[in-house]
């Protein structure tokens, strides 16, 4: 019943601005890279360089990490697609990231389908328009606008048109004429959408001139994954519209890696684009020094799994609390390379990559996000081994920021050694039973996953607040689970010291996330999400679906179970009041966790 306890509003009242800050949620834990993927190579200047002809976003490895973050219908709006996503642990780069996240890096609207299909021998006669994601965009309008060839075709000659026409117009009309009459005549049929047709029914080449098409040309092409245009995933990254290409042509010598328990490394080669590539680091500094030539000769690589910097520009770039993990852009823009686990025991470093988000169309840009999505792996180095560093800059602001964790004593072959409170904040890993099943045919954990990627981190501690029958607390952890309920109130109970930490939660005293933590544990919260997620079910699975006038069932009782779970049982189905903090109506925040239950059902391995 957590959501009457949350100021309501209305979302349109609300500006852009206010939205944007106030409505993302990401969520980013650093945890170990175990084993190093083979990236193919090339030997330069006496170091390796990924081999760019070899590698491509579905040979890239998987990101190690689950995240997500949410925006506003507002901005939606703004846009025109909806940038918000999610993504689960075992995911390759291809199903998170969309085109316009490197409208400026690789420029891939650059490239039609006729280009990539000669890159990767496709045949385009085999696709359909569905499996051509911007097609769930167009208008009869947008669909001239990208190909005005089209408008001097008759409409009886391309049958998507066609039938789109004779979907929505109940008089005969003449089919002679061309598209573009057509539209010059009733210009409001130009706002009739593609989507609306069955597209898996009309091959891809049944639009003319769609295929040799640039897809820059389309409307809302930005807000379209990569893994949903054909082919481009297996596309190398040196055949891009921009290719990957070094920046610079330093090259170092891994001399030395260092734990965690070295201070005051004023002199790096990590930042950001934000802050500048020589961010000093204070304490909690892993890192590896170099050997080589005067400009890296000493210098440190800090390790971002251990340090944080600022990063992203315009208004994404207040995501993540505008941090992100310190490192390196050795190859550009499209992704940051960031060294992560760092053994003095192995005399071994790994490196990570980190994506980031970018917003914009022609008329509004909301920037980019900090590069946090990741990390994915990539290349590892031992001691003494040439590691190519790029252009080496020597501007810096202010200084890193500490995550929290520690790596003295780690060892590939072993788990990182933490300290107390920064174990706690490892997630445990995502489970997927695809045969844990709720009696109504849900599966518990894809639906407890897909609510966790809705909400806050394990460490999170809310508001002390008071509901309507005198129940007082605070909202904990990733599921927002009150701090009054009998269950939590028994875990917490159990552990040494708790006790007095219950008194400080019912009595709104300061609460630390990590102090939290100690009490409340993710393991912990796991075990009460499953029961929550079944209880959940059944109590949805008990109402009546008003748009069906039957007991929800299917997608609707995963809709209903995530908004009984969001405002409370009692609140109307698919209602439209939202909460300001987290800037989803009711009905929204259904449809997303909806969303969220089908990826994850994709990425267990349960869809057949």
């Amino acid at each position: 019943m957590k959501f009457s306890n949350k100021y309501l509003a209305l979302m349109p009242g609300l500006s852009l601005s206010i939205l944007i800050f106030s409505a993302i949620i990401i969520t980013w834990q650093q945890q170990g890279i175990s084993k190093q993927p083979e990236i193919p190579t090339i030997s330069w200047q006496n170091t390796r360089l990924p081999d760019w002809n070899q590698i491509t976003f579905s040979k890239m490895p998987a990101i190690n990490e689950s995240g997500s973050f949410q925006i506003p219908p507002g901005v939606t709006e703004k846009l025109g697609y909806n940038p918000s996503r999610s993504w689960n642990a075992g995911q390759k780069p291809n199903s998170f990231t969309m085109l316009g996240d490197f409208q400026d890096s690789l420029k891939l609207q650059k490239f039609s389908l006729t280009d990539i299909a000669q890159i990767v021998d496709l045949d385009l006669q085999k696709l359909n328009l569905e499996s051509f994601g911007v097609m769930k965009f167009q208008t009869l309008e947008s669909l001239v606008k990208a190909i005005p060839d089209l408008k001097e075709f008759h409409v009886s000659d391309v049958k998507s048109v066609l039938d789109l026409l004779d979907q929505y117009l109940s008089n005969s009309f003449d089919t002679n004429q061309t598209i573009g009459n057509l539209l010059q005549q009733s210009p409001h049929l130009g706002k009739l959408s593609l989507s609306s047709l069955n597209l898996k029914s009309y091959n891809l080449n049944s639009i003319p001139g769609l295929s040799t098409t640039p897809i820059g040309s389309f409307e809302k092409w930005q807000g379209v994954y990569i893994d949903e245009i054909p082919g481009l995933a297996n596309v190398p990254f040196s055949q891009f519209p921009n290719p990957i290409n070094p920046v610079g042509t330093e090259v170092g010598i891994v001399d030395i890696a260092f734990a965690t328990n070295e201070q005051q490394r004023n002199r790096t080669i990590s930042g950001s684009d934000k802050e500048g590539f020589a961010v000093p680091c204070a304490q909690d500094c892993s890192h590896t020094e170099l050997s080589g030539s005067p400009a890296v000769n000493g210098k440190a690589w800090v390790s971002g799994k251990y340090q944080l910097v600022k990063g992203g520009k315009g208004i994404l770039g207040s995501v993540n609390s505008g941090k992100e993990p310190t490192g390196r852009q050795p190859f550009g823009d499209a992704f940051k390379v960031a060294i992560w686990d760092v053994s003095e025991v192995d005399g071994m470093i790994t490196q990570a990559l980190f994506f980031r988000a970018c917003m914009r169309n022609n008329f509004i840009d909301l920037g980019c996000t900090p590069y946090f999505i990741g990390p994915v792996p990539f290349m590892s180095y031992r001691e003494k081994e040439p590691i190519f560093l790029g252009a080496i800059d020597e501007s810096k602001n202010s200084v890193s920021t500490p995550t929290g964790l520690k790596s003295s004593g780690f060892t590939f072959n072993k788990p990182p050694i933490t300290s107390g409170n920064a174990l706690s904040n490892l997630i445990p890993a995502a489970k997927g039973d695809c045969k844990k099943l709720h009696s109504s045919g849900i599966n518990i954990d894809a639906l407890s996953n897909a609510l966790l990627s809705t909400e806050d981190n394990y460490n999170a501690v809310g508001s002390y607040v008071c509901d309507s029958n005198g129940n007082c607390g605070r909202a904990l952890g990733a599921m927002e689970l009150m701090s009054y309920r009998s269950d939590v109130r028994k875990i917490i109970s159990s552990k040494s010291g708790g006790s007095q930490f219950l008194t400080k939660l019912d009595t709104g005293k300061e609460v630390t996330g990590e102090e939290m933590m100690q009490y409340f544990s993710p393991t912990e919260q796991q075990s009460l999400i499953e029961i929550e997620t079944n209880n959940l079910l059944s109590t949805a699975s008990q109402q009546i679906d008003p748009s069906t006038v039957k007991p929800f069932s299917g997608d609707r009782l995963i809709e209903r179970a995530a908004q009984i779970h969001f405002a409370g049982v009692g609140i109307p189905a698919d209602e439209l009041i939202s909460d300001v903090r987290e800037e989803n109506s009711v009905k929204e925040y259904g449809s997303n966790v909806a969303h969220k239950y089908s990826k994850a059902m994709e990425s267990m391995g349960c869809l057949k």
